[in-house]
């Protein structure tokens, strides 16, 4: 159904509250489409008239269809964007009413992109809640683990922090780390992690290369924040080696903001392994990192010295 469409009349029944509505579009000119719109309600939701409190269409219901919805419909409130025209006007009449909607559409994408700026803007004041990765092999790890509260991903070798997570105004990355005095006990630790699970996830990116002697996966997010967090995701290992059936991954992390994929045992795995071992640190918290996951584990195998 095309709602920028004025020769078509979405009609809109509401059963008792606003929640529960059912639309039918017939066509705009139609002498019986509110009639013929309920009946459709009706055969497929088992609708009951007695039910319905408010009617909304584009378009001003024919004589026969007021005399349906009156006879059917006595209590029902009735709303309607467009009168109906005489016959011979209804060129001129669906012309205008294109321009109407034209202009209502416009001015629903208006608020809704300002909407979204909106959020953004809160989200990047507040911060994203996101996974910190961190080697358990840099100094000051124990007292780290002592005043945060982490996870475990290869063990101890590399665990995971939390902290709220935003672009600061000079470009750089600001993290407002979580504490364990800041929460209250398990409830609140397990909210956190859901949380931050939750918004690791959201807007993941994949993209697939082919190289010489196999394939690799890239995953990062489009905002350039900490995507190699998504290795905590509960069902990583099932969606990452459910693309191509590889039972064993070998996964890179050269930096917190992306995971390099391939399958383990291949010379593509060889060459990130090297890459790790050649890759300098770039992020004080994380040292490169090549990993191999499979269904039941998540282990360190090799990490950049440097």
């Amino acid at each position: 159904m095309d709602l920028g469409d004025p020769t078509t009349n979405p009609i809109s029944f509401t059963l008792g509250s606003a929640d529960e509505f059912f639309t039918e579009p017939v066509g705009a000119r139609d002498e019986d489409g509110y009639r013929r719109a309920w009946q459709r309600v009706v055969a497929e939701h088992g609708a009951e008239a007695a039910r319905v409190t408010r009617i909304a269409a584009y378009w001003e219901p024919s004589a026969a269809d007021r005399r349906f919805l009156d006879e059917t419909f006595a209590d029902a409130g009735l709303q309607f964007i467009f009168e109906r025209p005489e016959p011979a006007r209804w060129d001129g009449a669906l012309a205008k009413a294109q321009q109407v909607l034209d202009e209502i559409l416009r001015a629903e994408e208006a608020e809704e992109l300002a909407a979204e700026a909106r959020r953004a803007r809160e989200k990047q004041a507040g911060g994203e809640l996101l996974p910190v990765l961190r080697s358990g092999s840099l100094g000051g790890s124990d007292v780290v683990r002592q005043t945060m509260p982490w996870l475990p991903v290869a063990g101890r070798d590399l665990f995971a922090t939390f902290a709220y997570t935003a672009l600061t105004p000079h470009g750089t990355v600001g993290m407002r780390h979580v504490l364990s005095k800041h929460l209250g006990g398990e409830a609140d630790f397990t909210g956190i992690v859901t949380a931050a699970l939750d918004s690791v996830k959201e807007g993941l990116v994949l993209e697939e290369a082919v190289t010489e002697t196999g394939r690799l996966i890239r995953m990062h997010r489009p905002d350039g924040f900490g995507a190699a967090g998504a290795v905590m995701l509960p069902d990583f290992h099932e969606r990452m080696s459910g693309i191509h059936g590889w039972d064993e991954l070998t996964v890179a992390i050269l930096c917190p903001d992306d995971l390099w994929i391939t399958r383990s045992g291949t010379p593509d795995a060889d060459r990130l392994a090297q890459e790790v071992r050649a890759a300098g640190q770039q992020a004080p918290e994380l040292r490169p990192s090549l990993l191999s996951v499979t269904a039941t584990a998540i282990d360190l195998v090799v990490e950049s010295a440097s």
